[in-house]
């Protein structure tokens, strides 16, 4: 919840204050739990290299969790984390601070790999596998937050681009600027607009059902590309004299041509709160 926005939302006739009164103190036995059903949840995968999550992956898990159980409790959040917007999406440290030491006690693995980059530390991995503690944990935690966590964990997995896209586009993310707390009172209830979203009836689906869903899935898109390349090439214009003097006539109807140079664009602050970034009507 955030600090600096102290406003009311009223949602059903209550009225939820998102400011430092309403939000839950930290609770960091909880962010250990939720760390560590993150890393079993991906210990589910067939493919040892799948099983393995960064601290970047288990942070945004832990973020997503909070939004999940948000989404249900009037903006409140299940850790109490105060998370702010940071670079390129939320951060805490005091979750960061939890990863080696929550995970480090169920005993999971830690590697460690070279950076390509110097002025980057070593990469760290984490994996574990164990279903019966995997039934344990998930009994520790609520039905909002194992459900979309473990969601969240199969769509994501360890793919760090997508995963940081999907984050970037939250309700808290959106209608926050840079170093500003994150606010998950503006976080939807999205259980009324689907009651059983794609990605959870996905997790219905054993592993074995999955991977083969993903590779008829791949099959497709690969018929459909073949198919796109043969239609483009069999409607190539052909390119001669009177194909390029047409391009050379077009041109010169947009006027004189820029010449290329180095320029610098600012933009106003002001659009960190544009409606078109919240994803509002703007017309």
């Amino acid at each position: 919840m955030s600090t600096t926005n102290c406003r009311s939302l009223t949602r059903g006739g209550t009225v939820v204050r998102s400011d430092v009164e309403s939000r839950p103190k930290p609770d960091l036995a909880k962010v250990d739990s939720v760390l560590q059903y993150a890393l079993l949840v991906a210990g589910e995968q067939d493919d040892h290299f799948d099983r393995q999550l960064g601290p970047i992956h288990l942070l945004k898990y832990v973020y997503l969790a909070d939004l999940a159980y948000a989404e249900k409790h009037l903006g409140l959040t299940y850790t109490g984390i105060p998370w702010k917007f940071y670079k390129f999406g939320p951060w805490s440290q005091m979750v960061h601070d939890r990863i080696e030491p929550a995970l480090h006690a169920i005993g999971a693995e830690r590697k460690s790999f070279q950076s390509s980059y110097e002025e980057r530390k070593d990469w760290v991995r984490w994996s574990m596998r164990d279903a019966a503690l995997l039934r344990e944990k998930g009994r520790e935690l609520p039905p909002a937050v194992t459900a979309h966590l473990r969601a969240n964990v199969r769509e994501f997995g360890k793919d760090t681009a997508r995963l940081l896209h999907y984050v970037y586009g939250t309700a808290p993310m959106r209608t926050a600027a840079p170093n500003e707390d994150l606010d998950f009172a503006v976080a939807e209830d999205a259980s009324e607009d689907d009651a059983d979203p794609p990605s959870l009836r996905m997790d219905k689906l054993s592993n074995k059902a999955r991977k083969r869903l993903r590779q008829r899935l791949l099959a497709l898109r690969q018929k459909r590309k073949s198919i796109k390349t043969e239609a483009s090439s069999a409607n190539e214009p052909p390119y001669d004299e009177v194909y390029y003097d047409g391009l050379a006539w077009l041109d010169s109807l947009a006027g004189q041509a820029f010449s290329e140079r180095r320029i610098v664009v600012e933009f106003s602050d002001e659009v960190w709160k544009s409606n078109s970034r919240k994803g509002e009507d703007v017309s």
